[in-house]
């Protein structure tokens, strides 16, 4: 038989009975414990904090604050981590984003991890990156004597644990038997320190200057009105303004546990240290806790990069100062990323978060300009309408060629780099930064991930577990920026269970129309057939009788492709560039894809519109930079140094601002796809771009552009300004100029020497600091 007996809550058993029993009566041990756990929880969180405080006599012997701590933690130290795991989010992506930003090649590191209570850190550290191969000594440095004592209790016997040191100590004065430490962690502990002030800086004295890395993961309030005039220093500012009621609500709700969601801890570790990544989320487990999760390091680290990364981004040829605080005349532009160095210099700031990036891809740009809001932080093209091949055939693009390009999604700036002989350097324009999100993500993944890798996230638009890869493998290559961004939207995005990389964007609601109609009108089957064809036969033959009767049927064209408000919110064409189309917007689809049929199989030869009926690429039907060849043609680092991957940059600016900053005479080739059909006729914006572009082309530069129209009226602008124009293709009826044909006409204009045409104004700086 079996007796129980119970004391204080916990059950004891006495060995009599059943093995059932037993095991049953195990599982309630462990509810019993549970619910103890939760109820001393509650009890020193919610209840004890209101009931008063400990009586004067207590801190005999004990400074404040870790007499506080005692308050707070001694009776439950030894549920801290059972209770902490649904409270504490984000501290293992903490570590492995530290851990990925830390240099891969330096054995011996050292490891301060400030306010780190149990240990558990330390033992999810061990995890994501073994402490006895990589690690010399790991500090863990808290001012509460339970939570010392548990944490020695964790180490006891540990192999991994030998170079593990527990301090109990004030964090604003402890010392280590090291000079410097490369990584210096707090988790969930700033938010607890009252002369975190002095912490912090104690923290930047021992941090290594040359390559450590500080991490912090804790509660927090923020809204953007906290970080103006320093916006360029935070890396990013998606997630960062969080509503009126959430930041009060918590920040009141956690005070009464003295605990501070308070935004000047994070705003001096933001002005203390450079911002290598940041993100901010919410716990939505429990009520939509805000917390955020930072990884900066020396504010100075990239001082000596400045000079060298300004030239990279402009081509500007000047000599950067020896005293960067010393006053410059310039008569030639500078970057924007430059002149904001100097601001930042001038009031003691770290430079802008971009600054601190691994890779110089992403030119410094401001994100705060207005002009950005129309984008309402999403891209509009997850791939790119242009044929690269033709592209290619029209231009002849050689290692001679310094480019520029409107980036779209980046297939067509990838596609250039990874040619037998690219050109040496391609500089990425679009006004939408999350355009350029999308390429930094592709760069990023070539850098850092395997071909199948790539594959599976940009063939097949789908991956298991990408937050964990953007994390411990993308990020160290990314912007802040874009890894914001991405941390927001790339999970849904690209979920095994979501719709795909290629339904996001403005455009996937054309390719969700597209299917709904397919669907409703039963032929989804026979769109399959048409995208497995093995002959052009057979081809044109399922698209005559069973696609196109269903694709232009009275009622779908009249309802879609006729409907202006589709054209431009999923299809982005603007007003002025539906005016270019003509009087039958139906005619003109028609035109474009009645020959596309009969030009190539979509199967193995279109890999554009293959893409849009099965919503992926297929092995053999796909951007060539998605091919094993072409992973190899970007990777493979040539003569001097570098692979054809690192020789883009990316500016996410207007065309003519961009035009206007990058060095006189330096471009060889201006590709501007179908923007000039967007301006308006009536106005000046055509030709001051064509003046614009003009001034940054070499003698026989050319722009490659095209258009909806079989004569853009443009072409008249560009002859009056120098330019040579003439037609790589002009589109009538029945024919195609490239596999898409989407456009009327491609043309080719090149600068010519005419004295007599037009000049454009050059910009003047004067900076004064």
């Amino acid at each position: 038989m079996s007796e129980f007996i119970f004391d204080s809550g916990i059950s004891r058993i006495f060995l009599g009975g059943s093995v059932t029993m037993v095991a049953l009566m195990m599982v309630s041990s462990r509810i019993n414990r549970a619910v103890m756990s939760v109820l001393v929880f509650a009890w020193a969180c919610f209840i004890k904090p209101i009931l008063g405080k400990a009586g004067s006599d207590k801190t005999l012997g004990q400074s404040q604050q870790q007499h506080a701590l005692e308050l707070f933690y001694g009776n439950q130290a030894h549920i801290y981590d059972s209770t902490r795991k649904l409270l504490l989010k984000g501290r293992e992506e903490c570590l492995q984003l530290a851990v990925s930003h830390l240099p891969q090649t330096k054995k011996g590191l050292v490891w301060v991890d400030i306010g780190g209570g149990t240990g558990k850190n330390i033992e999810m550290m061990n995890e994501i990156l073994p402490l006895e191969k990589h690690f010399a000594a790991v500090y863990l440095v808290d001012l509460s004597s339970s939570l010392c004592a548990v944490a020695r209790q964790r180490f006891a016997g540990k192999s991994w644990a030998k170079n593990v040191v527990v301090l109990e100590a004030d964090a604003c004065d402890f010392s280590i038997d090291h000079a410097t430490a490369d990584l210096i962690t707090f988790s969930y502990s700033l938010l607890m320190i009252p002369t975190f002030n002095s912490v912090i800086d104690h923290a930047l004295a021992l941090l290594e200057k040359s390559a450590g890395v500080i991490a912090c993961v804790d509660f927090g309030i923020q809204s953007l009105d906290t970080c103006v005039g320093r916006i360029n220093t935070v890396g990013g500012l998606v997630n960062r303004n969080m509503p009126w009621f959430l930041r009060n609500f918590w920040r009141i709700w956690f005070e009464a546990d003295k605990v501070f969601l308070d935004l000047a801890r994070r705003n001096y570790l933001e002005y203390k240290f450079g911002t290598l990544k940041s993100f901010n989320t919410y716990n939505n487990m429990l009520g939509r806790i805000p917390y955020y999760v930072w990884v900066g390091c020396d504010k100075d680290r990239s001082r000596s990069l400045l000079h060298r990364i300004n030239c990279l981004a402009t081509e500007s040829p000047y000599l950067a100062p020896s005293d960067e605080t010393q006053r410059i005349e310039y008569n030639i532009p500078v970057s924007k990323g430059h002149e904001a160095v100097l601001s930042n210099i001038r009031k003691n700031l770290p430079f802008p978060s971009i600054y601190y990036q691994k890779n110089p891809w992403r030119v410094y740009f401001n994100e705060i300009n207005p002009l950005y809001h129309q984008f309402r932080n999403q891209y509009i093209y997850a791939f790119t309408w242009e044929d690269p091949r033709e592209d290619h055939e029209m231009l002849k693009f050689s290692s001679k060629d310094t480019v520029l390009a409107i980036t779209s999604a980046g297939d067509n700036i990838l596609a250039y780099a990874c040619l037998p002989d690219p050109p040496s350097k391609i500089h990425a324009v679009d006004l939408n930064p999350c355009q350029n999100h999308l390429l930094e993500l592709k760069l990023a993944s070539f850098k850092s991930l395997s071909q199948d890798q790539i594959w599976k996230i940009f063939g097949e638009g789908k991956i298991q577990n990408f937050r964990q890869l953007l994390i411990n493998q993308l990020s160290s290559e990314m912007s802040s920026n874009a890894f914001q961004y991405w941390m927001d939207k790339g999970e849904k995005a690209l979920s095994p269970k979501g719709r795909g990389l290629y339904d996001t964007g403005s455009t996937r609601w054309a390719l969700r129309l597209a299917r709904a109609v397919f669907t409703f009108f039963g032929i989804n089957s026979y769109i399959d057939e048409l995208c497995s064809c093995t002959n052009l036969r057979d081809q044109i033959r399922v698209w005559e009788t069973k696609v196109k009767p269903t694709l232009f049927n009275p009622f779908v064209a009249t309802l879609l492709v006729g409907n202006p408000l589709f054209l431009w919110k999923a299809l982005g064409v603007p007003a002025n560039q539906a005016e270019l189309i003509g009087d039958s917007v139906l005619k003109y689809v028609v035109d474009t894809l009645d020959p596309v049929v009969h030009r190539s199989l979509i199967s193995t030869d279109n890999y554009f519109y293959y893409l849009c009926l099965k919503g992926k690429y297929a092995r053999n039907n796909c951007p060539d930079y998605l091919t094993e060849k072409g992973f190899r043609n970007l990777t493979t680092k040539r003569a001097d140094g570098t692979a054809p991957i690192d020789n883009i940059r990316l500016h996410t600016d207007t065309l003519n601002d961009v035009f206007s900053r990058l060095n006189q005479k330096s471009i060889t080739i201006a590709i501007i796809m179908d923007h000039m059909d967007w301006f308006d006729p009536k106005k000046d914006d055509a030709k001051n771009e064509i003046l614009a572009v003009k001034e940054c082309l070499v003698p026989g530069g050319r722009v490659m552009l095209r258009s909806a129209a079989q004569y853009p009226w443009y072409i008249k602008t560009f002859e009056a300004c120098g330019f040579k124009c003439k037609p790589h293709g002009i589109r009538h009826a029945g024919e195609s100029i490239d596999r898409i044909n989407m456009y009327a006409s491609a043309w080719v204009c090149t600068k010519q020497d005419d004295p007599k045409a037009p000049k454009a104004q050059r910009r003047m700086s004067s900076l004064k600091i």
